[in-house]
């Protein structure tokens, strides 16, 4: 009997928690999963090194490996220089307590980079005095919101390949898709927030509005934006340059504000925390390489597919499940994007109306990065419970009633513009 991709795709993950809950190593649990995977889609000794060589040593990895030093380097560069107080302060001063929990991963999450949430999750450590916050709260409000324009940022990997993938503009699913930011910010409101209470420390609202602590990150973004628009061959090139630039300016211009001296740049760049967040990183990258590869030919998220289809499942539940789980099982949005919405725009059949094409994809997408936020390999979960300590398991737990709620809200948008649009 033949084992369907699926099972061996769940067992590695299940195996990747187990391992985790067992050794404390995350990549030592990341390697064993990777390479139990490998081991049963038949790759052999050579094909598993070839995979995983190909996976780390080519530019792409550079740049992650730029890009992820860089998130990290500015944060630590912003807590020196004491900006993060500085920046929580000025939100404080302008929204209530529970909304400036909110407000600041929503703010870092225009940013799109891996592990973004680790940004954030040192500025919710400035929010201690309010009623019923704990590592487990700050941990689901910094992952949630740190995500709510993930559906239709024009900035995001993903976002940009369902959208080529699809032949829809960018500027077409920010209007189409942004409906469901909004449903994903008050999904927020109600699940994580609405339990945090209003009380806070004297003092916090008689401290001014100011534009400076967020210079590092509208550098960043207006940057970035800029390079996209003006210098595509960067983004073409590797495309995680155009936010290591970004971000490179950003270290410059925080610099020349609030100067560190050479031994402060010194203790952060040979931080244990960099070696260990990338060392991570790279094996996500070796994991995921292992999902991507062919067998016979055939990819196995295609596989995937086939199998499913094999059942007699429907096209509908598949144009939710199959992105949902190629989702789960990457732990990225542009992992999903890039493999499993082929599938669904062919299940759409030839010519299909702009309405029905928008409300599937989105549809779609949703699902996905639903997977991809109960995903053990989300980066982003993965640094946000290691900053706080948390249990990662634990820490998906209240992630699955919204993300339940979340797709149910887009499979009825879509039955909307299907009609409407």
């Amino acid at each position: 009997m033949t084992i369907p991709i699926i099972i061996k795709l769940l067992s590695s993950l299940v195996l990747i928690i187990i391992l985790n809950r067992v050794t404390k190593r995350l990549p030592l649990a990341l390697l064993g999963g990777a390479v139990f995977f490998a081991v049963w889609i038949g790759l052999g000794p050579l094909g598993i090194l070839q995979v995983a060589g190909t996976s780390l040593f080519n530019w792409n990895t550079v740049g992650l490996v730029a890009l992820v030093s860089s998130v990290i380097l500015l944060s630590m560069q912003m807590s020196e220089t004491a900006m993060v107080q500085e920046l929580v302060a000025s939100i404080r001063s302008a929204f209530s307590p529970r909304a400036s929990l909110a407000v600041i991963p929503a703010v870092i999450g225009l940013l799109p980079m891996p592990g973004g949430a680790l940004f954030s999750a040192p500025l919710l450590d400035n929010f201690d005095d309010l009623q019923g916050i704990n590592p487990n709260t700050k941990t689901s409000i910094n992952y949630w919101f740190r995500h709510v324009w993930e559906f239709a940022w024009p900035l995001y990997p993903g976002v940009i390949v369902a959208c080529d993938i699809a032949g829809i503009e960018l500027w077409q699913m920010l209007v189409y898709g942004l409906p469901l930011s909004f449903v994903s910010i008050v999904a927020g409101y109600f699940f994580f927030l609405k339990q945090i209470g209003t009380s806070h420390s004297e003092g916090v609202k008689a401290q001014k509005f100011s534009f400076v602590p967020f210079l590092p990150v509208f550098t960043v973004i207006v940057l970035y934006g800029l390079l996209q628009f003006l210098a595509p061959a960067l983004g073409d090139f590797n495309q995680y340059l155009p936010m290591v630039v970004g971000l490179f300016a950003s270290l410059v211009v925080l610099q020349i504000l609030r100067p560190l001296s050479m031994d402060n740049w010194v203790k952060m760049l040979i931080s244990p925390r960099i070696f260990k967040m990338l060392l991570i990183i790279l094996m996500v990258r070796v994991y995921g390489a292992f999902i991507a590869t062919e067998i016979n030919g055939v990819s196995v998220v295609q596989s995937m597919a086939n199998e499913m289809q094999h059942f007699g499942i429907p096209s509908l539940p598949l144009i939710m499940a199959l992105p949902f789980l190629t989702g789960m099982t990457m732990g990225v949005a542009v992992g999903f994007a890039g493999t499993a919405m082929p599938v669904v725009v062919a299940l759409m059949g030839p010519d299909p109306n702009f309405g029905v094409l928008i409300g599937t994809v989105i549809f779609a997408y949703v699902s996905g990065f639903m997977g991809t936020m109960l995903s053990p390999l989300h980066v982003c979960m993965i640094v946000t419970s290691e900053y706080y300590k948390t249990d990662l398991i634990r820490s998906y737990r209240p992630m699955v009633v919204p993300a339940v709620f979340m797709i149910l809200v887009a499979f009825g948008y879509m039955q909307v513009l299907s009609i409407i649009v």
